[in-house]
């Protein structure tokens, strides 16, 4: 009897994709570049929902708008919930236990809250 046995796929990428409205050409890009198994999450920050606008993902990727204006009309700075967001992210489902490989991007530079953070998360990725 023979048995033939396919090799194993090699896992498939993961990303976190992180900007805001202004950072959506760059965001749409790098979705076109990823594998179509790619499996991951895309945040982005808006002002409010009338920001919204869809974006060709792979399947396994999902997107999360975040929106500075909440339902009190109280306006966050930028890049707070942005960075709020991604935090509570890599807490949940990185930290715990060291998590797995992942690309990471992160836009809305135009926000020294997110650029602080890119810095934080940069110390931190390197300490691993």
């Amino acid at each position: 009897m023979v048995s033939r046995m396919r090799p194993p796929a090699p896992p498939a990428a993961r990303v976190l994709m992180a900007g805001d409205t202004g950072d959506l050409a760059a965001i749409r890009s790098r979705l076109a570049d990823c594998d179509p198994n790619a499996t991951g999450l895309v945040f982005i920050e808006a002002f409010n929902a009338v920001q919204i606008v869809h974006l060709d993902v792979p399947a396994g990727v999902g997107v999360h708008w975040v929106f500075r204006e909440n339902v009190l009309g109280t306006v966050a700075p930028r890049g707070r919930v942005l960075v709020a967001a991604v935090d509570a992210w890599l807490d949940e489902w990185m930290r715990p236990e060291g998590g797995v490989e992942i690309a990471i991007w992160l836009g809305a530079r135009s926000s020294d809250l997110v650029t602080a953070y890119a810095s934080r998360l940069d110390r931190e990725l390197a300490a691993i």
